[in-house]
């Protein structure tokens, strides 16, 4: 009998842990100034670059593919903003992209419960009267993360789902 209660007492804690952590992933890129360099270097991604040259108006991300049950959060870096989304929709870039460069990640933030299977993506787009007017990225996704568990984790950075891109406002 107390090696069944050690048992469930530790995966009680790591499973605690496992949801802290994802929790405090957007915590830690608002707040370690190192967050974006030490990332790039862990995932070896390029991040996604955009070029907007007709301001912020009508701009927002579309997240148009969410794996049920998953949280997944965009983190505003210039902005000190971020925005998180249990389910598909548009997030306006008004008052959370500034003129200029910006650098924004995208991260699972909670997972359902199956570590072996997500999937995320965001367009960048532009609406007017809730229909998109141009998406930008040649129509590609602009993040995107999918894990099937077919891959080995090199990194928690598989299981967390993180992506970059930086969106230059003009």
């Amino acid at each position: 009998m107390p090696k069944m209660f050690l048992y469930i007492v530790v995966f009680v804690l790591f499973t605690n842990r496992t949801v802290l952590a994802q929790g405090n992933i957007v915590d830690y890129f608002l707040k370690n100034p190192k967050a974006w360099d030490d990332t790039k270097r862990i995932i070896h991604k390029t991040p996604a670059r955009v070029i907007v040259a007709d301001g912020l108006a009508g701009l927002g991300f579309n997240l148009a593919e969410l794996t049920e049950g998953d949280e997944v959060a965009l983190v505003f870096l210039e902005a000190r903003k971020a925005e998180r989304f249990k389910r598909p929709g548009f997030c306006q870039a008004e008052g959370n992209l500034v003129p200029g460069v910006n650098r924004v990640v995208s991260v699972l933030t909670r997972n359902s419960g199956d570590r072996k299977q997500f999937h995320y993506k965001f367009l960048l787009q532009r609406n007017i009267n809730n229909v998109p007017i141009t998406i930008y990225n040649n129509g590609n996704t602009l993040l995107e993360s999918l894990y099937d568990g077919s891959q080995p984790v090199k990194d928690a950075s598989n299981l967390a789902g993180i992506e970059l891109c930086e969106v230059e406002i003009r």
